[in-house]
């Protein structure tokens, strides 16, 4: 997700995320998420109603934590995300950061 996002959903309170990386190159964060959970992130999308909204969420299948460029969370054992929470937090946010950044024409009557 894009940066901005991420840490915007990192400041969300009891929120569990499980690990999180920066890729600063790329200005985006990746949370780490549990055994399957990328698989199940396209049904939960559209359970959570986020089906046809243009969101700037991407799922990788595979992630090696040693590529981390930055921790802002480092892997922790016994420290995994909550998935539902997570991704409807992380839709929210991807939806807030992309309306924020859409230009606003003006309006005349």
């Amino acid at each position: 997700m894009p940066e901005t996002a991420g840490r915007a959903l990192l400041r969300r309170r009891g929120l569990r995320t499980g690990a999180v990386a920066l890729d600063p190159a790329a200005r985006r964060t990746r949370f780490l998420l549990p055994p399957g959970g990328a698989e199940e992130v396209p049904g939960l999308l559209e359970w959570l109603e986020w089906r046809g909204i243009e969101l700037d969420l991407t799922v990788l299948a595979a992630y090696d934590p040693r590529e981390a460029a930055v921790w802002l969370r480092p892997p922790e054992r016994g420290r995994e995300a909550d998935l539902v929470g997570l991704v409807s937090a992380a839709a929210t946010e991807c939806h807030r950061a992309r309306l924020l950044g859409a230009a606003q024409p003006f309006a005349f009557s």
